[in-house]
């Protein structure tokens, strides 16, 4: 039944539906706008490459900003760096999962049919986002930073991810696109 039928319907009741005799309101709805709309809404779905090319680049800034702010998507400062390995650190001995940048310049997304890639190809991304224990697999011990020690314990840093507040960008950047700006 449409909004006009129902609105019809609300003004015509009679004594033995209700007892009384109802006070309506006429309701018109429009069906070519909503149309318009679901039309322009579909041909934005079929449009996945551009949608998710946004959100690829939104997802770079969100990034960007995280190492800049050296904290996890939930806010949460990393953790320091160890006394002695600040201090051994040739450069960026202040910037946390900074050494020469490659982590947060590695990081990119790919288009694989319907699905979004988002993250890099370092093999080292994974300890720093969850943590764990590095040790020697052929020699004795391992060199950090000129000092051999048997392993080494990295925390979890998570530096990949969405917060609350990124996901509320990434829906606004979803209506942009299929046209509810």
């Amino acid at each position: 039944m449409g909004f006009e039928a129902l609105a019809e319907a609300a003004r015509t009741y009679d004594k033995t539906s209700i007892g009384e005799k109802m006070t309506g309101v006429n309701i018109e709805f429009n069906i070519q706008d909503a149309l318009d709309a679901l039309i322009t809404i579909e041909s934005n779905l079929d449009d996945t490459q551009g949608l998710f090319n946004h959100i690829g680049e939104t997802l770079l800034d969100i990034h960007e900003a995280r190492f800049n702010a050296q904290e996890s998507p939930d806010g949460i400062p990393w953790q320091s760096l160890s006394p002695w390995y600040r201090e051994s650190k040739p450069k960026q001995k202040a910037n946390i999962l900074t050494l020469d940048g490659t982590l947060r310049s590695t990081l990119h997304w790919q288009i694989d049919g319907d699905t979004l890639l988002f993250g890099t190809n370092m093999i080292y991304g994974a300890i720093h986002q969850y943590g764990g224990t590095i040790k020697p697999v052929t020699a004795k011990a391992l060199n950090v930073g000129g000092r051999p020690v048997k392993q080494v314990v990295i925390p979890a840093r998570p530096w990949l991810g969405v917060s609350a507040q990124d996901k509320l960008l990434l829906v606004e950047v979803v209506r942009e696109h299929l046209g509810f700006a």
